[in-house]
């Protein structure tokens, strides 16, 4: 496997305000790169696009369960990051006491 690191001139650093990553209320992101065996476990077929839309978050309890919990996991923490509530000071924990 060949790992490639792009520098900040390289056209593939991902600073291109059109790239969706960028297209935040912070007009920057990360992307997520998983892997293909992680990407088939959340399908109850792999094989083509239809496939993939069709059997996405269905299948076995686990396979749903699975797929379900990961994608929700990700749109909040966007939606998170879109309303600034990660940029908030963590809450201080009630004591009981005034």
């Amino acid at each position: 496997m060949t790992v490639t690191v792009a520098g900040t001139d390289s056209s593939l650093n991902g600073d291109d305000p059109a790239n969706i990553v960028n297209r935040t209320r912070t007009a920057a992101g990360a992307q997520l790169e998983i892997s293909t065996k992680l990407r088939e476990t959340m399908f109850g077929s792999f094989g083509s696009a239809p496939d993939r839309r069709r059997t996405a978050g269905v299948g076995d309890g686990n396979q749903a369960h699975f797929r379900n919990g990961f994608v929700g996991a990700v749109r909040e923490a966007l939606d998170r990051h879109e309303l600034g509530l990660d940029d908030l000071p963590e809450p201080v924990p009630y004591t009981g006491t005034p």
